[in-house]
């Protein structure tokens, strides 16, 4: 715990000023914080940019690209975000997690950081003043099978609508590497209803060997970048805020592909 004290000391300052409702436990952080350092350093190589772009304080909406059935890209903004010499700043990761049935998972997510998703959620952490992150994918995008990888699939405006109608800052964020990582090759609808779960995608890993090596990971190299803010005007009008919602999403899952897009080519290039 000295250790990791000294070494993420700016975050934990800021931490302990955040939101604690949701469960969050800065000792759970510490148990992981070896293996997320692994990941980020020296397993994936996270090539991190942008971060100097979102608010020193205040709140604020990063909207990204889900990658493989595991919520790696949000783990890695965790990492860079309370490593960060810049701005290490605490991040809610909102997500649907009425699927867990174990409550020790979701115990674990959410002393992590993770929050169940709703407007209600959303608002009272952009009401205190905290930054949030979703993956507006939603469950469709954690079984995007390799074939389409680095192809997104059609953003959930409503997930935009609590940082629209309460004005808050969005920022997107575009994450190349992920859908390598953890290749799916396909996902069975079927067994995944049967065990209530939101997918069961077959990798190379998953579910053929056992636990937890059957959650490994290739060793792809990321890049991660914080895009520029969306530009829209806050509107008390319903039928405007949710036309602006819709259009937001459209412009965040525009610009997320287009810098996809952009990273790839630049490894074209590369080799």
């Amino acid at each position: 715990m000295s250790q990791f004290l000294s070494n993420y000391r700016d975050f934990l300052k800021q931490a302990t000023k955040s939101d604690k409702y949701h469960g969050f436990d800065v000792r759970a952080l510490v148990r992981v914080e070896p293996m997320l350092s692994f990941l980020f350093h020296d397993w994936w190589r996270v090539n991190f940019n942008g971060l100097e772009k979102l608010p020193k304080e205040g709140p604020a909406l990063i909207v990204g690209n889900s990658g493989s059935f595991l919520p790696w890209p949000a783990t890695m903004l965790l990492y860079a975000l309370m490593s960060s010499r810049v701005n290490p700043r605490r991040v809610h990761i909102v997500a649907d997690m009425d699927w867990i049935k174990d409550e020790r998972v979701f115990a674990t997510f959410s002393e992590l950081g993770f929050v169940p998703f709703s407007s209600a959620n959303m608002k009272r952490l952009f009401n205190k003043g905290e930054l949030v992150a979703i993956f507006p994918e939603g469950t469709a995008g954690l079984a995007r099978p390799f074939s389409a990888r680095e192809r997104l699939i059609e953003f959930d405006w409503v997930k935009l609508l609590p940082a629209v109608e309460e004005g808050v800052p969005i920022f997107p964020i575009a994450t190349l590497g992920c859908d390598e990582a953890i290749p799916v090759l396909t996902n069975l609808d079927k067994m995944a209803k049967l065990l209530s779960l939101p997918s069961f995608p077959i990798t190379p890993f998953f579910p053929w060997l056992p636990f937890p090596f059957n959650l490994a990971s290739l060793p792809t190299k990321w890049h991660m970048s914080i895009l520029k803010p969306l530009s829209y005007e806050k509107a008390e009008d319903r039928d405007l805020v949710e036309e602006t919602s819709m259009k937001q999403s459209q412009f965040a899952e525009g610009e997320i592909q287009a810098e996809l897009n952009r990273l790839l080519r630049s490894r074209w290039r590369a080799k």
